[in-house]
């Protein structure tokens, strides 16, 4: 009888473990089959967001350009997302652009997919039809043009490419598809190691491979990948986890040790299934837990919030209270990270987290969107509610924090959206608080803004903006002019480049409005190649006269800028001895070897280096020392400072002296009175800039000023430019 029980329990315990390993691997092949459907709609949404452009439109659709479709299609999917092939055809599916791993190619590289082309394209056809023509703009009464892609897996030569059919469609809507039927974009994406390495990392897979479909091997899990008709081309294959096969064999020397030992296997085995299904039980919620908060704050992250936005909203049917959407951003968190380092921005979201979560209290949801934003939903039966509550969050964030790294100090910046009706869709809801947000920016920062109707248009204006801003590097309403930098007998030492933006419509925009913009917008990069290349070519032939240029603190940590001035430069003959590189104080904090590099490598080429608007920054003089920094130039603050009292007049001469004593030379900003410059020469200051000294002006006209014989040249050259 004992014997017969402890044969049945060994037999259940067998049972038992072979359960886990069927469980585990069931549980493993529908997370592998949605995993690869993921992993094709991520890559479409690429495809997608450089295809569905009013820019694609112009240059696709209206007047096929080759150049656009090379760096925003062929060169662009293969160097970003490993597309090996890109193909544009025209509404007769006729191939007029094609692309083989980056580089544009003839035709002939189309003919291996048209096949598999011609199989996709009557869907998209047909859903372009069934979407019919646009007949207002898609920017008016927030119109969202959904993506229309369809996408198979086909073998060519012996490799399978992910094969994805897309049309090209606006997005703003300022410039609409010139017919019935726009350009589709084809594109292959091979499944190589490189896609199946990160695939089997992303879902911890082991021995992920590909193989015929028809072979299974043995202890294998497989999904077949089939090609338009459904046809099996070629299978993912794995080794499947198996727990409960672990268990077996850390088990089966005990159970061969003897019938005296039973017993004790026994309770040995029913010990160690009840841990091993405590430890997938465990498993299973701190999956759950990562899937759903974010692994800094541990706060819902962006998937539970919308779960959560998505439930409330559908709950206002049914209550009389309104939901409000709370968006708050930290104010200036990048400057946290540029000079204390990541690690000191990662303690204080961390910070911040739980101070929201103190003054939201039990009857918010306090979740982090990412980077430095943060969403609260809040129950209310009043704006006032609200009010308090967004008034709570300001005061607490601003309470300075004392770490590690020091006293740091920030603020946030709040946007909140009050609904009070369901059918809100949960990204509308959110975007109409970042609006707000955006606008509690734009008014100084440390405040709070509810969201207004007339918000919308305000945001689709700055959209507007930035797009005429990408226009404007090419179109020739971008220009530079120059501000002279006189010595104390007046005389012309050097001259400060400025760019200038007269919009057709809207007239001249101040720098201060499309400068920040372009920063925000990732325009930076371009924007300042374009002034790099205009003052090398406008100045080349100056001669001894310096020309600063300002440069921002992003181009300064873009990999290869030093190289990028060098060859602009090299490409106008301009002598770098004769150029100086403006930097602000913010952008040489940190211990970025980018940067640092980047400094080194230009003062080694010859170009001096300027310390702008000293002293409204980080001021240090491990700063001045460690870049080796030429020049330093006095903001115009302490300038304008020198007509109220005394202490403006001194911070001025400590500057003075702190740059004697480093060898530095220095030079005043925004002299506008005869009384300032005074002041400043008995501060000792020797050099002036500013509307007293000069107003800004063009190329030829500064040449003329500073008497270089070679003025018809740079005027020549300035309209060439």
């Amino acid at each position: 009888m004992t014997i017969s029980a402890l044969v049945l329990l060994v037999a259940l315990a067998l049972f038992l473990i072979q359960r886990f390993d069927v469980v585990a691997a069931e549980r493993e092949q529908v997370l592998v089959e949605h995993g690869f459907a993921r992993q094709i709609d991520e890559l479409n949404a690429v495809i997608a967001t450089q295809v569905d452009w009013d820019d694609a439109i112009r240059s696709l659709d209206h007047k096929f350009d080759a150049e656009w479709a090379d760096f925003n299609v062929g060169n662009y999917l293969y160097t970003f997302n490993g597309f090996s092939h890109a193909f544009v055809l025209d509404s007769s599916a006729r191939p007029i652009y094609s692309a083989v791993k980056g580089e544009r190619s003839d035709a002939a590289g189309y003919a291996p997919f048209a096949t598999v082309a011609a199989r996709l394209i009557p869907a998209v056809r047909a859903a372009e039809r069934q979407r019919g023509p646009f007949k207002q703009r898609l920017g008016k009464n927030n119109i969202i043009i959904p993506p229309i892609q369809t996408t198979t897996t086909t073998q060519l030569a012996g490799v399978t490419y992910i094969v994805t059919a897309t049309l090209v469609q606006p997005d703003f809507g300022k410039v609409l598809p010139k017919g019935d039927r726009a350009p589709i974009v084809v594109t292959a994406k091979p499944i190589d190691k490189a896609l199946l390495g990160a695939f089997s990392a992303r879902y911890l897979l082991n021995e992920l491979l590909l193989i015929e479909p028809t072979v299974k091997p043995d202890k294998r899990q497989q999904i077949v990948l089939r090609d338009a008709d459904g046809a099996g081309l070629v299978a993912l294959s794995w080794v499947p986890r198996a727990p409960g096969t672990v268990l077996r064999q850390s088990l089966q020397w005990p159970l061969l040790g003897g019938i005296g030992l039973m017993g004790l296997l026994a309770f040995l085995v029913m010990r160690r299934g009840g841990a091993i299904v405590s430890e997938l039980i465990a498993s299973e919620a701190r999956s759950r837990h990562l899937a759903f908060h974010d692994q800094l704050t541990q706060l819902p992250n962006r998937a539970m919030l919308f779960e959560r936005l998505r439930l409330m909203l559908a709950q206002l049917a049914d209550s009389d209270h309104q939901l409000a959407v709370i968006c708050v951003d930290l104010d200036r968190f990048k400057d946290v990270n540029d000079t204390l380092g990541h690690h000191a921005g990662d303690c204080l979201i961390q910070t911040v987290a739980i101070r929201l979560r103190e003054a939201c209290g039990q009857n918010a949801t306090v979740s982090r969107l990412g980077g430095d934003e943060f969403i609260v939903l809040y129950r209310c039966s009043s704006q006032q509610q609200v009010a308090d509550l967004a008034d709570r969050i300001v005061m607490s964030v601003a309470e300075q924090m004392v770490s590690e790294f020091g006293r740091i100090e920030v603020g946030c910046s709040l946007g909140v959206a009050i609904i009070d009706h369901p059918g809100v869709e949960p990204s509308e809801a959110l975007r109409w608080a970042d609006v707000a947000m955006y606008r509690s920016k734009d008014s100084g920062r440390r405040c709070v803004t509810f969201f207004e109707p007339e918000m919308d248009d305000a945001l689709r204006a700055r959209r507007a903006l930035e797009s005429d801003l990408r226009e404007a590097m090419s179109d020739g309403s971008l220009h530079m002019v120059y501000q002279p930098q006189v010595d104390r007998g007046g005389q012309i030492t050097a001259a400060e480049a400025l760019v200038r933006w007269n919009h057709p419509q809207r007239g001249a925009i101040p720098p201060g409005i499309f400068v920040p913009l372009a920063e925000e917008t990732g325009l930076i990069l371009p924007l300042g190649e374009f002034v790099l290349r205009r003052v090398f070519a406008e100045t080349s032939g100056w001669g001894d006269l310096r020309v600063g240029i300002n440069v921002s603190a992003v181009q300064l940590r873009s990999n290869g800028f030093a190289a990028l001035v060098t060859r602009l430069a090299a490409q106008a003959g301009a002598d770098p001895a004769n150029y100086e590189i403006e930097l602000t104080e913010t952008a040489l904090l940190g211990d970025d070897p980018v940067t640092a590099a980047n400094v080194e490598a230009l003062k080694r080429l010859g170009f001096s280096i300027a310390l702008d608007d000293f002293g409204t920054g980080y001021s240090s003089l491990s700063v001045l020392q460690r870049f080796s920094v030429n020049r330093i130039k006095i903001d115009r603050s302490f300038v304008c400072a020198l007509d109220e009292s005394g202490e403006g007049e001194a911070l001025v001469n400590a500057m003075v002296k702190l740059a004697r004593s480093l060898g530095l030379s220095v030079i005043a900003e925004g002299v506008e009175t005869e009384d300032q410059r005074q002041r400043l020469l008995a501060c000792g200051c020797r050099e002036f800039q500013g509307y007293l000294t000069g107003m800004p002006q063009n190329a030829s006209s500064i040449a003329g000023l500073a008497g270089i014989k070679s003025a018809a040249a740079i005027e020549a050259l300035s309209r060439r430019a």
